[in-house]
């Protein structure tokens, strides 16, 4: 586990989020990042996507139809520690 958290600070530090920021330095960075994702990629082919807009702006922009099923809504901060620990 201690190798693969290693790899995700790694991968995290090399977009612009090295270990060590504050809240405030990691919402500069964040809004830096997508400034930088915006600048860098045509608007035509770039989603802004907020998940809780749900399938419609999502299918919209990928050509798809909207599934039948509902948007998916999980994926809070006990799930995600449960999956990433084994237990689910």
């Amino acid at each position: 586990m201690q190798a693969w958290l290693e790899m995700g600070v790694s991968v995290l530090a090399k977009t612009g989020f090295p270990g060590g920021l504050d809240v405030a330095g990691l919402m500069r960075a964040f809004a830096a990042h997508n400034e930088a994702v915006k600048s860098a990629i045509p608007a035509q082919r770039l989603l802004v996507y907020q998940v809780k807009d749900g399938w419609g702006p999502l299918c919209a922009f990928l050509g798809a139809p909207v599934p039948a099923a509902p948007f998916p809504r999980t994926n809070d901060r006990a799930e995600f520690w449960d999956l990433v620990s084994g237990k689910k």
